[in-house]
């Protein structure tokens, strides 16, 4: 059996904070580097302090790899390379890299700026930060060094997502991250290629949740978007949201000709 350890550094049994440590043929993978929001203190991190007591994490990891831009996997990134002290590369595919440090100064403002917290980072952090970033394409394989290869799989979940396999000679492991399986109108189902690797690692998060179909999920929208304007109030259009409202627009339900004209 391959030595393969496995140690969530948070998110190990809530959902926020994502970041788990994987040791796989030699090589220490951290997988995504997120933030708890619940917490106003030192709980919001992973806890760094595993991986090393004293000093930078630099001489303790081989890569880090960031599946995507929301905060509880990407927010805690200039803190953990720039505070606790982390150079080496950090891996994630092009548009998390142009979505990430506006998420995470808007966030820094919210906290510093208006709620006047210390102990975070700063703005200069965040680019420090990023400079450090090595974008990638999704199915495109890099190598890490002589043994440590990974490659980028599509997860579906938002812009940039990515699934990601990590291999080390003949040893491998599979990380999903946030993953969707249902296309929707602006996003396609998660892919990858067929594999047996020694360990899958997924989110879980909605594991034992039946969801409604997403036609049953657009009709409630709809129908709430109605009610809304019927009473006068306002409808905030983004994403899929604006293209079902698109596909209303093509409608020649009655009910529906009329939500049109207010929004």
């Amino acid at each position: 059996m391959p030595d393969i350890k496995v140690t969530p550094l948070g998110a190990g049994q809530d959902v926020g904070r994502s970041c788990i440590l994987v040791s796989i043929g030699g090589k220490n993978i951290m997988l995504d580097c997120g933030m708890h929001m619940g917490y106003n203190d030192d709980r919001r991190f992973p806890d760094f302090s595993y991986v090393t007591q004293n000093g930078r994490l630099t001489e303790f990891l081989d890569c880090v790899i960031i599946s995507h831009f929301h905060l509880d996997h990407c927010g805690a990134l200039p803190y953990m390379s720039e505070m606790v002290g982390y150079d080496g590369p950090i891996y994630m595919t092009h548009p998390t890299k142009a979505i990430c440090p506006i998420l995470l100064e808007d966030f820094r403002k919210i906290t510093v700026d208006k709620k006047g917290e210390t102990n975070f980072f700063t703005s200069q952090m965040i680019k420090d930060c990023m400079k450090k970033v090595v974008p990638l394409n999704l199915h495109q394989t890099v190598q890490v060094d002589e043994e440590l290869e990974i490659k980028a799989y599509y997860a579906g979940h938002v812009l940039g997502a990515a699934m990601f396999q990590i291999k080390v000679g003949s040893e491998s492991v599979v990380y999903t991250g946030d993953y969707n399986m249902t296309p929707d109108r602006h996003l396609g189902a998660a892919w990858i290629d067929k594999c047996r690797p020694d360990i899958l690692i997924s989110e879980s998060t909605y594991a034992t949740t039946i969801r409604d179909s997403k036609r049953c999920r657009e009709r409630d929208f709809l129908k709430k978007v109605h009610e809304t304007v019927e009473r006068g109030g306002k409808v905030i259009k983004a994403q899929s949201l604006l293209q079902a409202l698109h596909h209303l627009d093509q409608s020649e339900d009655p009910q529906d000709l009329r939500t049109k004209k207010h929004v």
